[in-house]
């Protein structure tokens, strides 16, 4: 798999590159929308796969998913801060900050747990999914000549809001499901003296971004269908 990753990484510029050398020898820009179609659906298809088999393994025996443990900072030695003396320790030493998550698997997790784990995975997955199947939409009406068609608005604004939706929950469910997952074990002495769950959330913004981009796109392509129906009624 990951010699395969490597060839398509290697691949892909590449054929790109011709792409766009043709398409300015041909003035069409045909060959790279073409690949874009085929890159984009090939991976909308390859992350509605992935997502599947996740969800599955989630509550399938002897599969252990990988997933985001989460802790308060910590450190596997003393830090050069003695809590004891309440002094600092002459010499070398780290003073403040360690690890705050882990990415592991473990077994025996409780079913809550898990449905927020696997729910978390499942909602990141259907953001890759919808844009990916929105950018081979979009490739698909432009080779077909209708690049302003009232459906892809609506499928735009559609993407947009399943982006905002999907994109915040996922990382609700997969922290707050870190967190449960550290706290049992912790419970069940399967982690290190001083280990603390960490039951804050911390939230990236750009399924936000990206709603607002997908937005406005939207608005742009209603603008677009619009004027090709007023120039259809001219001519």
């Amino acid at each position: 798999m990951s010699l395969a990753i490597m060839l398509a990484a290697i691949v892909l510029p590449v054929v790109l590159i011709i792409a766009v050398f043709r398409a300015r020898k041909t003035e069409t820009a045909t060959p790279i929308v073409r690949i874009a179609l085929i890159v984009s659906a090939t991976w909308a298809g390859l992350a509605l796969i992935s997502t599947v088999v996740i969800a599955v393994f989630w509550f399938t025996p002897n599969a252990y998913p990988f997933f985001t443990l989460r802790s308060e900072p910590y450190w596997p030695a003393r830090t050069a801060w003695d809590a004891a003396s309440g002094v600092d320790v002459d010499g070398l030493g780290l003073q403040t900050g360690g690890f705050t998550t882990a990415s592991v698997t473990a077994s025996g997790l409780s079913l809550p747990t898990r449905v927020m784990l696997a729910s978390g995975d499942v909602l990141a997955g259907l953001v890759t999914v919808v844009l990916a199947g929105l950018v081979a939409f979009t490739c698909f009406r432009l080779l077909r000549g209708r690049p302003f068609a009232p459906e892809l608005a609506r499928l735009t604004l559609i993407a947009g809001a399943t982006c905002l939706v999907a994109g915040f929950a996922s990382q609700v469910l997969v922290q707050l499901g870190g967190s449960a997952a550290t706290g049992e074990l912790i419970r069940g002495g399967m982690a290190p003296a001083g280990l603390v769950a960490d039951t804050g959330l911390t939230l990236d913004f750009w399924p936000l971004w990206v709603a607002i981009g997908l937005g406005a796109f939207s608005v742009f392509l209603r603008y677009g269908v619009r004027l090709e129906r007023d120039t259809e009624l001219l001519v």
